[in-house]
């Protein structure tokens, strides 16, 4: 496997050249920080531009041609992290070497292109029929967000958190703002997309990359130079007094999260150490403090379970039960986290964790999009490199797991309740 970025003035090119995969993968990715008022501008126009275009004005055209390149793939996606929003075009493909074409990896690498520099507009207004569908598109989505009932208590608890967060940001925005955008309104967003976007391009597969970037600089006419510093980290505030807030839903049971401030993290705890914890707390399946404590123990819920947001610098933990255990849920729930930072766990229990966690990791090496992605964050954070990051698990002590659970802080309580209380 060998890595290698070529600069290209206006945008980078990272490669991974590697024959373990059949197929290739290339992610564009494109930056910025976040402003909440842009989101779903955003995401409907990375829907539109990878609709058709105007050599493929439909999207039969371009599925088509997709058949005709041996079924390779092009979709766009919208993204936060932290405190940035990803655009990204994702493109997939067999390997030239099991197709007979020469042109084939060129009419591969011009086609994302085409549909990012020369979309179906005119007069500098988007095609109205490709428009409408993927504002309705966008809207299905929007809604089937509002009909999951654990999505929308993640989302209020955000909110209750603090509402002008960049964590509570919805990615689509609202219906009501979605409704406001036009064909007109969203090129002249377009018009602007290349000149605020910081850009790089990922590829990962069996290729001549020499090739793949001079194929890339032929077709990409990105003439815009960003180097903004992009700020991946939300500071979200610690509170004196956490929030308790709650609200009824239309279901039975009850969803509540709790959200926990995670501060002043060193850059091996924040990749590490909080993924031991974390494990050993409430991640690491039937095994976790959480589970054993308030499923096993007390049968207080249906599931829970608790994520590390890394880049809003917080821990969610997620349960869903009867709104008449609630309270006792609460109680246990911060029970645990007291275990953690009095080192109510055992050394046989961070070795467990570190091996499953390293298991994972071996994993990304049979996946190309997984293997890519710690690239992609290498890059972008400085995460450790697989076998680096196997390396300083292996090192971890039940001593850094107890330092790092100090560094937790209760911020919210929301339940989203069942509607029959």
């Amino acid at each position: 496997m060998i890595y290698k970025m070529y600069k290209c003035n206006s945008f980078n090119v990272h490669t991974l050249k590697t024959n373990k995969f059949k197929t290739s993968h290339i992610e564009i990715i494109f930056r910025k920080q976040i402003i909440k008022e842009e989101l779903g501008s955003y995401a409907l126009l990375i829907d539109v531009l990878s609709e058709n275009s105007k050599a493929y004005p439909t999207r039969k055209d371009l599925i088509i041609k997709f058949e005709e390149l041996y079924k390779m793939s092009i979709y766009g996606t919208t993204s936060k992290t932290g405190n940035v929003l990803n655009s990204s075009f994702i493109v997939d493909f067999i390997n030239p070497e099991y197709i007979d074409d020469k042109n084939y990896l060129e009419e591969v690498i011009k086609l994302p292109f085409e549909l990012l520099q020369n979309p179906n507009a005119t007069n500098e207004e988007f095609d109205l029929k490709t428009f409408n569908i993927v504002k309705e598109r966008i809207k299905r989505e929007i809604k089937s967000i509002n009909d999951n009932s654990f999505k929308v208590c993640v989302k209020k608890a955000f909110e209750a958190m603090d509402k002008n967060s960049p964590t509570a940001y919805s990615l689509f925005g609202t219906i009501e703002e979605i409704d406001k955008i036009t064909p007109d309104s969203l090129y002249k967003l377009y018009k602007k997309f290349f000149k605020e976007n910081v850009c790089d391009i990922f590829v990962i597969g069996n290729l001549d990359m020499d090739e793949v970037v001079s194929l890339i600089k032929k077709n990409f006419k990105h003439r815009y130079i960003n180097n903004s510093n992009l700020v991946l980290k939300v500071d979200n505030k610690v509170k004196k007094k956490e929030t308790i807030k709650s609200d009824i839903s239309d279901n039975i049971q009850a969803n509540m999260v709790m959200i926990y401030n995670i501060k002043d993290l060193n850059p091996i705890e924040k990749n590490i150490t909080f993924s031991v914890f974390n494990y050993i707390f409430g991640n690491g399946g039937l095994t976790c403090k959480l589970y054993q404590r308030i499923r096993e123990e007390n049968s207080l819920c249906y599931s829970i379970n608790s994520m590390y947001l890394k880049y809003d610098e917080l821990l969610l933990v997620h349960v869903s039960l009867e709104n008449s255990n609630v309270k006792k849920a609460i109680t246990l729930i911060n029970k645990c986290l007291k275990e953690m930072v009095s080192g109510n766990f055992t050394e046989e229990e961070v070795k467990d964790a570190v091996a499953n966690l390293c298991i994972s990791l071996d994993l990304a090496y049979d996946n190309n999009v997984s293997l890519l992605n710690n690239y992609v964050f290498n890059y972008f954070d400085n995460m450790p490199l697989i076998d680096e990051r196997k390396d300083m698990l292996n090192k971890t002590t039940r001593e850094d797991v107890i330092n790092l659970a100090k560094k937790i802080k209760l911020n919210t309580v929301f339940t989203l309740k069942g509607k029959e209380e």
